[in-house]
């Protein structure tokens, strides 16, 4: 099983509209894919028509409930959720005290890999324990990064952050998302690329119209705008993607 996160320390970066494009392009590839919501607000739930089907999602933590309950269909062949809701903000305390904390998570995660291809988080814009143990777990950690100042800088934090731990990311890539090459500041940051602690996908997305649609749709962008520039750039991060994570399981 290959497992992917979406996370930036900074929201409002693309990270849910990009994790639900990578499932739905995951399943699309005839991958049996889980998109694991772990947002309490739910977003990639909403997007995926799911919301309000699971209201206790924090009863997977604290009553030991089997993941595989917890997983509803989407609208797409090959592609289930495991919804959010807003109970998650107490899924701190859950781990508070446990032993081996990490492990426990890893166990929860477990039953999934029988049946499951591609597994994917969209992480909450927190730096709390259980996002550490899902990103210190997972084989690859992608962060969408506007290309303004601030947005890399919080990718940089990510990375300064992981670097003083024992516990680390096997790998974080980044990536540039919202790209207007129409402005300055966006065709700077893409010219500095290499200077950023962090590898880059070769790819970026675009800005793209008919991304805005996705909230009122509830669609991924690539079901209903696939020859749009956004959906183009979506699906060769795809599969640069699964280059890099195969390369990389090819090397252990």
């Amino acid at each position: 099983m290959i497992t992917i996160a979406l996370y930036n320390l900074k929201g409002g970066v693309g990270k849910t509209t990009t994790s639900v494009n990578m499932a739905f392009l995951a399943a699309q590839a005839k991958r049996n894919t889980v998109l694991w919501d772990c947002d309490p607000q739910a977003a990639a739930s909403w997007f995926l028509g799911a919301d309000g089907q699971q209201k206790k999602a924090i009863k997977l933590f604290n009553k030991g409930a089997p993941i595989g309950s917890l997983e509803v269909k989407s609208p797409y062949s090959r592609l289930t959720l495991i919804p959010a809701d807003l109970s998650l903000r107490n899924v701190e305390a859950e781990f508070e005290g446990k032993q081996r904390a990490r492990k426990f998570f890893s166990k929860i995660v477990e039953p999934l890999s029988e049946n499951t291809s591609i597994l994917i988080f969209d992480c909450p814009p927190t730096l709390s324990p259980s996002t550490e143990y899902i990103l210190a777990s997972v084989d690859l950690v992608l962060v969408p990064i506007i290309p303004s100042p601030m947005s890399v800088r919080a990718a940089t934090q990510v990375v300064d952050f992981f670097a003083k731990k024992k516990s680390a990311p096997e790998k974080i890539v980044g990536f540039f998302n919202m790209v207007d090459l129409r402005r300055k500041l966006h065709n700077e940051t893409l010219s500095t690329a290499k200077k950023l602690p962090l590898q880059m996908l070769k790819t970026f997305i675009p800005m793209d119209s008919a991304a805005e649609a996705m909230s009122h749709r509830r669609e991924p962008l690539v079901s209903y705008s696939s020859n749009g520039r956004a959906a183009h750039a979506y699906r060769r991060m795809w599969k640069e993607i699964i280059r890099i994570v195969n390369a990389q399981k090819r090397n252990k």
